[in-house]
C-alpha cells in the first residue's frame, strides 16, 4: 500500500553546485518498474519471480506474491550485500519518511570501482529516517524515456562509504494531489 501511495507522489529538488554555477533540478517520481529494484529483488537469484517488472508489482499487489514467499529465498537475510532485501523491504515501506526527512543531503554520485559497486545513478542522497538514528543511502538516476528521476537502489548505510560531489540543497518540495508542499528552502534561494 506504502509503495502505491508513492506513485502519487513526485519531489522536486533544486541543488545549487555553488556560486555562479547552473541549479540543478531533479524531478523524482515512482512507477511500477522502480519496485523491483528499490527493493533489491535482482539479488533473489534462487526463488522464482515475475520477470516484468510490472507485473512483479502486480503480484505483490494482489497478495499473490507474499513475503512469506520472498523470504524463503537464502538471500532475504542475507548480509552478504552488508544489508539485506528484509532491512531494503522495510526502509521501502518507509521510503516516504526518509525522502521527507530534514536530515537529507544530495551529491553528484560517480561510480566507485574501489567499492566494485554496479550501481548506475546521477545522485546519491543520505538520509535519516524519522526518528531513526540510522542514516541509508537513496541512489537515483535520470529516466532514460522522461526527464524525470528514480530511485534505482536504496539501503542502509553500512561499512562501505559512497560519495560524491556536494550538493547544496536550495529547495524540497513535495507534490501530491496537486498540492505543492515546501519541505525545505534555503535562507539564501
Amino acid at each position: 500500500d506504502s509503495f502505491i501511495k508513492l506513485k502519487e507522489i513526485e519531489y522536486r529538488i533544486i541543488l545549487s553546485a555553488g556560486r555562479k554555477r547552473p541549479l540543478e533540478i531533479i524531478e523524482l517520481n515512482f512507477c511500477d518498474s522502480d519496485f523491483f529494484h528499490i527493493l533489491g529483488l535482482q539479488y533473489l537469484k534462487d526463488i522464482d519471480l515475475p520477470k516484468a517488472k510490472t507485473k512483479l508489482f502486480t503480484e505483490i499487489n494482489k497478495g499473490s506474491l507474499s513475503e512469506e514467499y520472498i523470504s524463503k529465498s537464502q538471500f532475504f537475510d542475507n548480509l552478504q550485500l552488508g544489508y539485506s532485501i528484509k532491512q531494503r523491504i522495510e526502509m521501502a515501506i518507509n521510503i516516504e519518511q526518509y525522502m521527507d526527512s530534514d536530515d537529507f543531503n544530495v551529491a553528484i554520485y560517480k561510480i566507485q570501482h574501489e567499492n566494485r559497486t554496479k550501481i548506475r545513478a546521477d545522485y546519491i542522497i543520505t538520509c535519516k529516517g524519522i526518528p531513526s538514528v540510522e542514516e541509508y543511502y537513496i541512489f537515483i538516476r535520470k529516466r532514460k524515456e522522461e526527464e524525470k528521476y528514480s530511485i534505482v537502489s536504496c539501503f542502509p548505510k553500512a561499512a562501505v562509504a559512497y560519495w560524491g560531489g556536494k550538493r547544496y540543497v536550495m529547495l524540497k518540495e513535495k507534490i501530491q494531489n496537486n498540492t505543492v508542499s515546501t519541505l525545505f528552502r534555503h535562507p539564501g534561494y
